[in-house]
C-alpha cells in the first residue's frame, strides 16, 4: 500500500504492524514454481564481518530461498578458504563464486579478449556471479542485496520478494532510512538528488530523469527481479552499477512493471570514508555515478561540452547547498560544515566523472550482458560453472 504521495514509480511503504508472516507465507507458496536465490557480492572483510554471520543465520532458517550465491572478489587462497569454513552453516544451498579462483580467472580472461569488461570492482563481482547463475539454471528469480547490513532480519527479504513473487512485479528496488546519532545516506542526499535536479534544469524534465529522480533510495543495493531480465542487463562494472542497473531497467521493463519498496524502518551498515580522489570512498562512487548519467544523456542525444559541464558544476553546487536546509532536522545531529565539505568534495567528484567520461570511448565502461556473451563465445556459461565447480 502506498502512503500519500504519489510517485511515478509505484512505491509501497512500510506499514506499521504489517503482517509479514501472511506475506512469507505467500512468498514460499510462489517458490513452488518460482525458485528462488540470492546474490551477495562480498569482499573478504565484508563476509567475515559480524553483519554477514547474522545475514548467514538468517538466511540457514529461510525457507523460500533455494540458493544463496555468494560472489567473492579480490580474495587470495587463505581468504578463500576461510571463507568456505563461514558459508557452512549455509549448507547445500551455499555457493562460493571466488573470482579470483585461477579456473575463473582464466574464463573471465577469454571473454576480456572479445568484451571490454571495465575495471574491477562491485559490478563485476556482480556479473560473474550471475553468470554462473545463468549457467545453472537453478532459479528463475533473483534478490541482490550486501552483505554488510547490520539491521538484516528475515521481514527485510520477504518485503523484497513479495512484490515479485506475489504481485509479479519484474523489477522490484528495495528503500529505507539511514540514521543512527546522524543521518547517512550522503551520497545519495548530497549527490545523488541534487545532480538530478541540476539535469532537469538543464535539459527539461524527460521522462527518464522523472524515472531516476522518483526513487526514495535510488542508490541501494537491495533489488530483485527475474532470471529471465537479468540476462539481458548491461551496467557499470564499478560504483557507478546502482544507477546503471536503474536506466537499464528503464530500458528493458515498463514503468508500470517497475516498484519499489520500503524494507525497514531503519538501515544500518557499514560507513564509508569520503575520501578525496577517484580511486577512494565516496569521492569515487559520486565520479562513478556523474559519469554513468553523462553516458545516458549522451546516448540519448544531448550534447555534452565543457560550458555544459561547467554549468552542471555550478548548478549541482546551488541545489545541494539548498538540500541541506531541506534536510536540517533538531532531533538528528547536524554538522552543517562537515555537510557542506562533503557538498564541495562532491562538486569535485563531478570534475572526476567529466574527465573520465571523456576518457572513455563509449563514455561509461558497461559490461555486456550474458545474453550478448553467449552468442560471442559458444559454450561459455558450461566454461564458467565447470570453473567455479572444479576442486
Amino acid at each position: 500500500m502506498a502512503d500519500f504521495h504519489i510517485n511515478k514509480v509505484p512505491t509501497f511503504s512500510l506499514l506499521q504492524h504489517e503482517d509479514c508472516k501472511s506475506m512469507e507465507d505467500k512468498v514460499l507458496k510462489a517458490c513452488a514454481k518460482i525458485p528462488v536465490g540470492i546474490l551477495i557480492p562480498a569482499l573478504f572483510k565484508d563476509l567475515s564481518g559480524s553483519a554477514m554471520q547474522h545475514i548467514i543465520e538468517v538466511l540457514s532458517d529461510t525457507a523460500y530461498i533455494s540458493k544463496i550465491y555468494i560472489s567473492l572478489d579480490q580474495a587470495g587462497i587463505d581468504e578463500y578458504t576461510k571463507a568456505r569454513e563461514i558459508v557452512k552453516p549455509l549448507g547445500d544451498k551455499a555457493v562460493l563464486v571466488w573470482n579470483d579462483k585461477p579456473e575463473v580467472a582464466a574464463v573471465v580472461s577469454r571473454i576480456e579478449k572479445q568484451l571490454p569488461l571495465g575495471v574491477r570492482g562491485k559490478g563485476r563481482a556482480v556479473w560473474t556471479c550471475l553468470g554462473y547463475i545463468i549457467g545453472k539454471g537453478e532459479v528463475s528469480a533473483i534478490a541482490f542485496h550486501d552483505a554488510d547490513i547490520l539491521t538484516y532480519d528475515r521481514d527485510f527479504l520477504t518485503r523484497l520478494l513479495f512484490p515479485l513473487m506475489y504481485m509479479r512485479f519484474q523489477f522490484v528496488k528495495g528503500y529505507y532510512i539511514r540514521y543512527d546519532s546522524k543521518l547517512y545516506g550522503r551520497v545519495t542526499r548530497l549527490f545523488y538528488f541534487p545532480l538530478v535536479r541540476t539535469l532537469k534544469d538543464m535539459f527539461g524534465s524527460t521522462e527518464f530523469l522523472d524515472y531516476m529522480g522518483d526513487f526514495r533510495y535510488p542508490l541501494s543495493g537491495e533489488f530483485a527481479t527475474y532470471m529471465s531480465q537479468a540476462r539481458m542487463m548491461q551496467f557499470p562494472s564499478d560504483w557507478g552499477i546502482e544507477v546503471g542497473l536503474l536506466g537499464e531497467i528503464y530500458r528493458l521493463v515498463r514503468e508500470t512493471r517497475i516498484c519499489q519498496i520500503e524494507l525497514t524502518s531503519r538501515y544500518d551498515h557499514k560507513h564509508q570514508q569520503v575520501g578525496s580522489d577517484s580511486e577512494k570512498g565516496l569521492f569515487k562512487m559520486a565520479s562513478d555515478i556523474s559519469r554513468t548519467f553523462f553516458t545516458h544523456l549522451a546516448s540519448n542525444g544531448v550534447a555534452l561540452n565543457t560550458e555544459v559541464f561547467r554549468t552542471i558544476r555550478l548548478t549541482y553546487l546551488k541545489h545541494a547547498r539548498e538540500s541541506m536546509a531541506e534536510m536540517y532536522d533538531k532531533r538528528i545531529s547536524f554538522d552543517f560544515h562537515e555537510e557542506l565539505k562533503t557538498v564541495e568534495i562532491f562538486a569535485k567528484a563531478i570534475d572526476s566523472g567529466v574527465v573520465d567520461f571523456c576518457e572513455q570511448h563509449y563514455g561509461s565502461p558497461l559490461i555486456p550482458d550474458w545474453k550478448r556473451v553467449e552468442s560471442a563465445i559458444d559454450g561459455i556459461l558450461g566454461e564458467l560453472v565447470h570453473a567455479v565447480e572444479i576442486q
